[in-house]
């Protein structure tokens, strides 16, 4: 008798919990419990409201980053002065790879308009001390994803210089 059950109802009850735990656990197709399009669209959300604001300056690249050099602006600030202001401002843009280096040289020229408009609509005061800058970067975040119209191509953004003559 102990060896029936040892030979029969001992790899039978094993095997009846082996697919036990794999459906609970999901490992069957098909079977179990499968992601919730509900907590998949939260979680969408939730990337999106994180890739709207600009990562910190220090953030470490990922190995395959890229780094676009953009051409110097040089803008002529708005100010109650007789003589003009200038602002002297050089950026690069931190790419996620080949492909986004590519669809960022077409649309460098949007870039720059985008970046020269929102430039001189400001004012010395406002480019001021660590909140200027970041207010900056941000800004320039918003309008190059806008313009890139996806949300891996930019990684971060790099001020290289900012001088106000």
């Amino acid at each position: 008798m102990k060896k029936i059950l040892i030979i029969f109802i001992l790899p039978l009850v094993l095997l009846i919990g082996a697919g036990a735990g794999a459906f609970f656990f999901g490992l069957i197709p098909g079977f179990g419990s499968e992601p919730d399009a509900k907590i998949e669209t939260e979680l969408a959300k939730k990337k999106a409201e994180e890739r709207k604001t600009v990562p910190e300056a220090f953030n470490k690249a990922s190995m395959m980053s890229l780094e676009f050099w953009m051409d110097e602006f040089v803008i002529n600030l708005q100010t109650q002065r007789r003589k003009p202001v200038f602002l002297l401002f050089s950026m690069a843009l931190i790419l996620s790879g080949e492909e986004a280096k590519a669809k960022v040289k077409l649309l460098e020229p949007r870039i720059r308009d985008s970046v020269n408009v929102f430039l001189s609509s400001l004012t010395p005061e406002q480019l001021s001390g660590y909140d200027g800058i970041r207010m900056l970067r941000q800004e320039i975040w918003n309008r190059a994803n806008e313009i890139l119209e996806d949300s891996t191509s930019l990684e971060n953004i790099q001020i290289l210089k900012l001088t106000i003559k």
